[in-house]
């Protein structure tokens, strides 16, 4: 691992989805505690996936939710889930707030944070279906900086096919060179590290009360990626 890396803090979070009809009040609540963890705690918030709920999100409340995400003041990497239809179809401002970096291109794109020391690389959600691979097209590692990979889908067990839409495998997880792979789509925070990268869904920050949860990553020169799960009713 390169020397030239220094210690680093991301908070990564998951599938808020603000908007819901089923607990909108819960789903913003988790929103808020993940928003003042980050500011506590974080260097850069990663939100991979499913920040909204549907198409049927209003455009005040995206304008909103990306106002609250401009006041962090700190780089926020937001990879487009399979639920962010309002995001993938033009809703948000013509300009985004300087510190959100918004993934849209089909294919995937990098987010280079050069002040940080981090490189992010994610394939957004335009079409939740059995041919959209999240981990294809996965680009070589930087030569110096942190490289993080975000990915919004469902892992499948080795050999196996059990979930069709947006698959990830096993073995793509295993294949990954990078040094963290975030993940969103399941709501509770799961270890699906396969091989030597960890990689984790950070479970979402509302909609169960008292068990919302984002995963608070530190990343080390010496020791790579150490993960946590942080329960946010017990730490706010």
């Amino acid at each position: 691992m390169s020397v030239e890396r220094q210690p680093l803090t991301l908070v990564h979070t998951s599938d808020l989805h603000l908007g819901s009809d089923l607990y909108p009040e819960d789903a913003m609540r988790g929103f808020r505690a993940t928003l003042a963890f980050a500011r506590q705690r974080g260097d850069v918030l990663l939100i991979a996936g499913d920040l909204l709920d549907s198409e049927r999100v209003s455009s005040s409340m995206v304008d909103g939710v990306l106002e609250d995400l401009a006041g962090l003041g700190m780089p926020v990497v937001l990879l487009p889930g399979n639920h962010d239809v309002a995001l993938v179809n033009g809703r948000t401002p013509g300009r985004l707030p300087t510190n959100v970096h918004l993934i849209l291109r089909e294919v995937g794109a990098s987010v280079d944070l050069s002040e940080q020391g981090l490189t992010v690389w994610g394939r957004p959600v335009l079409d939740h279906a059995p041919q959209f691979r999240p981990l294809e097209g996965l680009p070589a590692r930087p030569a110096s900086s942190w490289y993080v990979v975000m990915a919004h889908g469902m892992v499948n067990p080795q050999g196996l096919r059990l979930f069709p839409s947006s698959p990830i495998t096993a073995e793509e997880l295993s294949a990954a060179d990078c040094d963290y792979i975030a993940l969103g789509h399941v709501h509770v925070f799961r270890d699906v590290t396969q091989g030597k990268v960890p990689a984790f869904y950070s479970g979402a920050p509302g909609g169960m009360p008292g068990r919302g949860t984002v995963a608070l990553v530190a990343l080390e020169p010496q020791r790579g990626a150490t993960v946590v799960p942080v329960h946010l009713d017990q730490v706010l």
